[in-house]
């Protein structure tokens, strides 16, 4: 299983406004300090804020913003409506695909529980489990030293 690079840069850059905690942010920032495209990260930003995952303020003192608390966003979800396609193989195409054997063939069940095993571990998770370490992210990424204070 493999993520595509949307939810790669999604799931990064919520954690570099989850460390950079509630002060906002401008995408370009954070596309430098990750040496990312800033037009990819235009449109994964654009696309967590009409998720609710961002907000977004424009003007001079303006930038993204998470719009919840880290430990509401559990990174299962993320994953889930970041993902366009999760068909793993030919016959889990909502078309049903190309493949011949697909009406008798069990594959199908076994890539089934593979990916729900896969997705699982990220529905443990939040995004506050993973910026626990906040002082040491906020140091890599270049942020001032007040970042999310763990509860």
């Amino acid at each position: 299983m493999r993520l595509t690079y949307q939810t790669d840069y999604a799931l990064r850059m919520l954690v570099y406004l989850a460390v950079n905690n509630g002060r906002p942010s401008r995408v370009v920032d954070v596309a430098v300090r990750y040496g990312i495209s800033r037009n990819h990260l235009l449109k994964v930003a654009l696309r967590l804020g009409r998720l609710g995952y961002v907000s977004t303020q424009r003007g001079r003192t303006g930038g993204i913003a998470l719009a919840m608390s880290p430990d509401e966003i559990n990174l299962g979800n993320v994953v889930r409506q970041m993902e366009v396609d999760f068909a793993l193989v030919e016959c889990m195409h909502l078309d049903g695909g190309k493949c011949v054997i697909s009406p008798s063939c069990r594959l199908m069940g076994v890539v089934r529980k593979a990916l729900d095993a896969f997705l699982s571990v990220f529905d443990d998770y939040s995004l506050a489990d993973i910026v626990g370490n906040s002082d040491v992210l906020a140091e890599l990424l270049g942020l001032p030293g007040e970042s999310l204070k763990p509860a």
